[in-house]
């Protein structure tokens, strides 16, 4: 669960900044010693207004929503920059205005804390330390409450800021940009972000690719050629883009060229396809099957 592995880096974090490493061998060693061990939990009373705002906040994953809601309130009476908090206040309301609104928040801290020096230190990398990742969570959240509100313009320009501070895509964002910005007509970064993922192995950028070169050329020898490419690289995803349903159950997990991957894949990309003139038609007549 989210909350467990949060609270899991989270302790491990204040378990390493509590010990004075000499070198990069002694790092490795204690990390080597915890391998099968349980991280201990820090009594609170070792936890700064800070630590324990946070701890509230993980455990309010597993209250009932008003117990987690007066958990929430704790929290950001002991620290009001706590953008986890805002986070959770975002993913129990119910609706993409309201959800936005407490990640707007989270994301205005998150802006103020890591500006500055810190931004110009850790830019490139915000993904790869544990404090950065709540605000990072909470721009991809944003984005995809732009996107059901229709702001997709806005959307994109959060996907573009995440990608900026963090170009190794942890989060796997570049998908959806890619197909947003087939649906804007946005060629020219269609093409400058594709060419940064070109060793991509999932079926995401070549079905995108496939797309992109249909809606700018039309039916040509090398968009048929890009998306047999595709059909051959995940034989599920046709299925999914020509079928009416949308998708909305997505299994934890996906391999490459699986049913999972394409489930993945159409849940975001089968209406973009459907709205795209010709591409449904077009990919029925080379191999799909509605």
């Amino acid at each position: 669960m989210k909350n467990q592995h949060d609270k899991l880096m989270n302790d491990l974090q204040r378990l390493l900044e509590k010990q004075d490493f000499k070198s990069k061998d002694e790092l490795a060693k204690f990390m080597d010693s915890l391998t099968g061990q349980e991280i201990p939990s820090f009594p609170k009373e070792e936890l700064d207004f800070k630590e324990q705002a946070k701890d509230l906040v993980y455990d309010s994953y597993d209250l009932s929503p008003t117990k987690a809601k007066a958990n929430i309130e704790k929290a950001l009476k002991l620290d009001p920059d706590c953008i986890e908090a805002y986070e959770f206040l975002g993913t129990m309301e119910l609706t993409a205005e309201l959800a936005g609104v407490y990640y707007e928040k989270g994301i205005a801290i998150g802006r103020r804390v890591f500006g500055g020096k810190y931004l110009k230190e850790h830019k490139g990398m915000f993904w790869g330390f544990h404090e950065t990742r709540p605000f990072m969570r909470c721009l991809l959240h944003y984005s995809d409450c732009l996107y059901t509100m229709g702001k997709i313009k806005e959307c994109v320009a959060i996907l573009e800021e995440m990608i900026e501070l963090n170009p190794n895509d942890n989060q796997g964002v570049r998908d959806q940009l890619l197909l947003y910005l087939i649906q804007l007509g946005e060629s020219k970064k269609f093409l400058k972000y594709a060419k940064m993922y070109n060793e991509d192995f999932t079926a995401f950028p070549v079905f995108n690719l496939a797309l992109f070169t249909f809606k700018t050329e039309g039916e040509t020898d090398n968009s048929n050629k890009l998306l047999l490419k595709a059909l051959k690289q995940n034989k599920f995803v046709a299925k999914k883009l020509l079928s009416n349903k949308p998708i909305t159950k997505l299994a934890d997990h996906y391999g490459v060229g699986d049913e999972n991957e394409a489930d993945y894949y159409a849940s975001f990309a089968q209406h973009i396809w459907a709205e795209t003139k010709g591409a449904r038609e077009w990919l029925k007549k080379h191999g799909g099957k509605s």
